[in-house]
């Protein structure tokens, strides 16, 4: 019934608020926006506890045979649990949104810009790895040439163009995915990550500004605190989203969402990735228990955001990218998982 419940908030997000954002154009109905959002993550499915017991005795079976493997029966359970059916990967998705930021200004999005043409071109590092998995890769484009507004001076977005953004992300797997591997990439978005990190999280400032990257003694350090400043009365997390994220940051929020309404397991890489998963645990928590982590270290942002959200980490100590390089990896081995999990005799 939930799951039911939630398909139909997915539909009508997509109707109603896929629209004035840059991306598209149209006229919004009636109605406020992140109402149709909260609705939704009070009604997302919960896992099939079924199918990881399934697949629990499978690696019970495979650990007989192999010895013992607990990663392999942590990340099979977590396939099984959240794809709702026998560990199996045939449609991987890299996805990955490129957006611009006011804050930062025209050199920020020329460099955004050249990212996305070399992605185009097949050049980055993410291309050779789908390339050798065999994983689909999209770039997503988020109005490059329009950037948010200057989070220092006021809003990123309105309620309306934060909404129509998730409802663009929740696009992210239309065609047919069993696995999805999100990331961001822009430059200017460290500033709103710290400043989500230390309005929504509740992190020190300097803990926040390490995390995102930041010196503590430049111009972005500066631009941080005008940020936190001007928009700390907020206190719901929606809000917080529109006002310091970019464009990037509610894609991301709508991807992984419409992943978990469509049984869409999910890997999460790169600080984007990470702060808007650890935004909507703290809407809902678990709304990001269908996702893992991939990347990063044991003891930084990675590893909080998979204790806090209860998420499996993968690849610790593998670095971490905007450009979805070690969630490509992540996928890689969990399609190999799989595949041992379903084709492996286990008796001769």
């Amino acid at each position: 019934m939930r799951f039911a419940a939630a398909a139909l908030l997915v539909r009508d997000i997509l109707s109603k608020w896929h629209l004035n954002t840059g991306l598209e154009t149209g006229v919004a109905l009636s109605g406020l926006p992140f109402d149709d959002i909260r609705a939704l993550i009070s009604a997302l499915p919960q896992a099939d506890e079924q199918a990881r017991a399934l697949a629990a005795v499978r690696s019970a079976q495979l650990a007989a045979r192999l010895g013992a493997m607990p990663g392999e029966a942590e990340l099979a359970g977590w396939l099984a649990a959240w794809s709702g059916r026998s560990p199996k990967v045939d449609r991987p998705l890299m996805a990955l949104f490129a957006g611009t930021h006011g804050v930062e200004g025209q050199s920020a999005e020329e460099d955004t810009l050249a990212a996305v043409t070399r992605l185009a071109a097949g050049g980055g590092a993410v291309n050779q790895i789908c390339a050798a998995q065999d994983i689909g890769l999209k770039v997503f484009d988020l109005a490059l040439q329009i950037p948010v507004d200057d989070i220092t001076e006021t809003a990123a977005l309105d309620e309306k163009g934060s909404a129509g953004t998730i409802g663009f992300g929740m696009e992210a797997i239309a065609g047919g995915v069993d696995l999805l591997g999100l990331a961001a990439f822009d430059r200017g978005g460290e500033v709103a990550d710290a400043a989500l990190l230390e309005l929504v999280v509740g992190w020190d400032r300097e803990t926040a500004l390490a995390a995102a990257g930041i010196a503590p003694d430049g111009e972005q350090a500066q631009q941080v605190e005008s940020a936190v400043v001007l928009h700390g009365a907020a206190s719901d997390p929606l809000e917080l989203l529109r006002r310091l994220g970019g464009r990037e940051h509610s894609a991301l929020a709508g991807a992984i969402l419409s992943a978990r309404v469509n049984h869409v397991p999910v890997v999460l890489c790169g600080i984007r990735a990470w702060v808007v998963a650890l935004l909507l645990n703290r809407i809902e928590n678990g709304a990001c228990a269908h996702c893992a982590v991939a990347g990063g270290g044991a003891n930084g942002l990675a590893g909080l955001v998979a204790q806090e959200c209860g998420m499996p980490h993968l690849l610790a100590g593998f670095g971490q990218s905007g450009e979805g390089m070690q969630a490509a990896l992540a996928i890689g081995l969990i399609k190999a998982v799989a595949a041992v999990h379903d084709g492996f005799a286990d008796t001769v």
